[in-house]
């Protein structure tokens, strides 16, 4: 990416408070999936269908929605894969902790980390 692309990219974050959800999505990455918004890398989950162990947003993207819509977008890719539960370890950090309990992932009985019941896709 040049210097004029990131620039670009950094005043599209600085004018956005909330991202739209609808246009960040996930593609494959080495170490999971790569996150994007309006066609910009801007994170990435370190995660196999059923365990998500890291969620990293571009600093100038946080506070905007993108781990939120991570989270999601990263629950229905395995609802697809036909997984029925999503794990997390325990490193979480305060933000990432919100977002988990306000998406319906309760704390593991161990505390070792966060897991999420997934509905089946519809078929």
């Amino acid at each position: 990416m040049s210097n004029d692309e990131i620039d670009m990219e950094d005043q599209m974050a600085d004018q956005i408070d909330r991202v739209d959800m609808e246009k960040v999505h996930l593609e494959d990455g080495a170490l999971g999936y790569n996150i994007y918004y309006e066609g910009y890398q801007v994170g990435s989950i370190e995660a196999i269908p059923g365990k998500l162990e890291h969620i990293a947003v571009e600093m100038h993207w946080e506070g905007k929605g993108i781990g939120r819509a991570a989270v999601r977008k990263f629950v229905a890719l395995i609802r697809e894969h036909g997984e029925n539960v999503v794990i997390t370890n325990n490193a979480v950090n305060p933000a990432m902790k919100h977002i988990l309990e306000t998406e319906g992932f309760e704390q593991r009985s161990d505390e070792v980390g966060w897991k999420k019941e997934i509905e089946p896709a519809d078929t």
